[in-house]
């Protein structure tokens, strides 16, 4: 069975609804599916409902994005009406805000005619929703300053470009045990080569839950490393796409083939019994 435990929708940076996202992994094959918007779980009925209609299982997740060198911690199976949880990502969407304003500014401040209307006008503006590097990009290229996203980042928005102000988001303790009260299963995104085995015994300790080894960037060799860490730390090895439709680079929703063991980690979530 494949299974795809990291998408986006339009309620962070991805370009498709959730509804359109279900049907992406549908059409893949996808039997199991995590939509796991940035800081935020607005979207997840929409997915679910979908889900529902088309036989794709979808439990509601998120990625919360960290201040600690743009660590990331995705959450599957949260409780999407968890009151702490939903107080919590707004916070963080605040962040997020004050974070993508000192951009605008910064991009200003280097000639670029942008504001912060023409970021909104790129995202939705549903209660909720998430803004982020991608709506400044987005509205870059709606300028036609950049062709697209990457250039964007490449030109502007990376680390060391004109544009790029530091992470304001929660510590990745916070994220760990916001996605732990919340009846979460918490694991680190796309974790690389970031972090040695002490890193991954501190979070483990507050809850970690597993590490995203399956991820499209990853060498065999990045793999193989994650693969020994997770087993010295005790964490359960996961994966996805990082989903985020056309137009993002990221377009390819192809999941993985899921172990008979992960499948007992994440049963408890598929039941609500987390």
């Amino acid at each position: 069975m494949r299974i795809d435990l990291h998408t986006h929708s339009h309620y962070s940076d991805g370009t498709l609804s959730p509804a359109d996202v279900v049907r992406r992994a549908h059409e893949g094959n996808i039997k199991l599916m995590v939509l796991s918007d940035h800081d935020c779980v607005s979207g997840y009925a929409e997915a679910k409902a979908a889900g529902d209609s088309l036989g794709v299982t979808v439990l509601c997740g998120v990625e919360i994005n960290t201040r600690e060198d743009d660590t990331h911690v995705l959450g599957y199976g949260v409780r999407p009406d968890s009151p702490e949880l939903l107080a919590s990502l707004e916070a963080f969407r605040l962040r997020r805000e004050q974070r993508i304003r000192g951009v605008v500014e910064k991009l200003q401040g280097v000639g670029l005619e942008i504001s912060w209307d023409d970021i909104r006008s790129e995202a939705e503006k549903d209660r909720g929703q998430a803004v982020g590097r991608p709506h400044v990009a987005d509205a870059l290229r709606r300028k036609k300053i950049v062709r697209n996203r990457q250039e964007a980042f490449q030109k502007y928005l990376s680390k060391g470009k004109p544009g790029y102000v530091d992470p304001m988001g929660p510590t990745a303790e916070e994220a760990i045990l916001a996605i732990r009260g919340a009846g979460g299963m918490p694991v680190i995104a796309h974790p690389g080569a970031i972090f040695d085995l002490d890193d991954f015994k501190a979070f483990n300790a507050i809850g970690l839950g597993g590490l995203e080894l399956y991820y499209p960037t990853h060498t065999s060799g990045t793999m193989s490393n994650l693969s020994g860490m997770a087993k010295a730390a005790g964490l359960i090895t996961t994966g996805g796409s990082d989903f985020h439709g056309p137009g993002t680079g990221r377009d390819k929703l192809a999941g993985f083939e899921a172990s008979t063991e992960l499948f007992a980690v994440l049963e408890p979530y598929l039941m609500g019994r987390a």
